[in-house]
């Protein structure tokens, strides 16, 4: 059974001692983490109490970066008291916060892809046109 947490209790949780933060309706507490954490301690202290859920997708972490955050869950914030102004899950996506970055992420198709195939046809052309 996972244990629901309202916005309000989550926002008490601010301190380095005791830090706690909501993404994608979430709740994390990352009090742990806060050392490890590879874009410095300051950044979960920000967000601390609060709903991160912008700043995280807005950052682009790893499909390792979205697993390790898993790893801290301790529940989920109750319909009422999320903050609806960052991102959400889609109605028929997996309840399973993981699944669903990890799937947005790999709908996301490659910006190189298009010059990759312009260096190609280019590379092509030439040795058609230079070679006997």
């Amino acid at each position: 059974m996972t244990t629901t947490y309202t916005a309000e209790e989550v926002s008490h949780h601010n301190s380095e001692e005791n830090l706690w933060m909501i993404i994608h309706g979430g709740v994390y507490d990352v009090t742990k983490f806060l050392s490890e954490h590879p874009g410095g301690e300051e950044v979960l202290l920000k967000l601390g109490g609060q709903d991160g859920t912008t700043c995280f997708d807005d950052i682009g972490h790893t499909t390792e970066a979205i697993q390790l955050r898993e790893r801290y869950r301790i529940g989920e914030v109750g319909t009422s008291g999320v903050n609806n102004s960052g991102p959400s899950r889609p109605d028929d996506t997996p309840k399973d916060n993981t699944e669903w970055m990890i799937e947005k992420d790999k709908q996301k198709p490659s910006p190189l892809l298009p010059i990759f195939v312009g260096i190609l046809a280019i590379i092509y052309a030439s040795l058609f046109y230079y070679l006997p």
